[in-house]
């Protein structure tokens, strides 16, 4: 995989604190809601989990457009679909490998501690599923990566600006758990997992000559995976799952600041 990718000019500065003002202000009225829409019993997922992951699309693209129009609005948008860029870094199989590995991983180690469920995927719905997760994905990735992840990366670095996503991005699915009988100790647990999954999306983003692409594919197939491996466990906050998923997911965000650096998550080239 080529690394080194990560352009030296310096990234197109936004605006945090507006963009954690008009993302609070766009989540409230559905945290408020959130007793009325119930949750979808098919998936295990609470209605404002779907209504709540597009809060960071809405929020980045308020401020850009706010700030730069129609046309900066538009480069915004477009980074999501830059494919064929994101093919020539040579991490495409890894993006898309990860989290079903990931997955694989914790199914073992579930079996191993006992805690056993039966999955039943639908292959012939697995298009329609991955097009919806792709879609999710772009309502947060575009707010949390395409907007907010560079400034934030050039005041605090990449290990830092991981960590600031990571709380609000926790927080925000505390209701969500809640509704749906959450307890104290799935809440918990959920935070070393945000804050391991905003590591590796950095890690990936910046390995990939920042490719929003990059992130929206992995975030895509993190809740895929999730869907065709545990759908007879229950979501997952289910407890069990996440103290197996996010004990393995937090070693491997471990390995790869100590590897490739928390300033920048990945490695310098030579001579630099």
């Amino acid at each position: 995989m080529k690394t080194g990718l990560l352009t030296t000019a310096p990234p197109d500065q936004g605006r945090p604190l507006a963009f954690f003002v008009v993302l609070l202000a766009l989540a409230i009225p559905i945290w408020a809601s959130s007793p009325f829409l119930g949750v979808l019993k098919s998936v295990h997922v609470p209605v404002t989990d779907l209504l709540l992951g597009f809060t960071p699309l809405a929020a980045g693209c308020i401020l850009t457009f706010r700030a730069k129009g129609a046309g900066g609005l538009f480069d915004l948008l477009k980074c999501v679909f830059a494919f064929r860029s994101l093919a020539r870094t040579g991490w495409l199989a890894a993006i898309l490998l990860l989290a079903p590995v990931i997955d694989l991983l914790t199914s073992v180690g579930l079996h191993l501690v006992g805690h056993v469920g039966e999955a039943k995927p639908n292959y012939l719905g697995l298009p329609v599923l991955a097009a919806i997760m792709f879609v999710l994905a772009i309502g947060e990735e575009v707010g949390w990566t395409g907007y907010l992840l560079d400034p934030l990366q050039a005041r605090f670095g990449a290990l830092g600006a991981s960590l600031i996503i990571a709380v609000p991005w926790w927080l925000g699915h505390i209701p969500s758990i809640l509704e749906i009988g959450g307890t104290a100790g799935d809440i918990a647990w959920w935070f070393p997992g945000a804050i391991a999954l905003r590591v590796i999306m950095t890690w990936l983003y910046n390995n990939t000559g920042r490719s929003q692409a990059a992130v929206v594919l992995f975030h895509m197939m993190l809740n895929l995976a999730r869907s065709v491996t545990f759908p007879a466990i229950g979501a997952h906050y289910d407890s069990s799952y996440q103290a197996v998923a996010y004990t393995i997911t937090f070693v491997l965000a471990v390995v790869v600041v100590i590897v490739w650096g928390p300033k920048r998550l990945m490695r310098t080239p030579a001579g630099r």
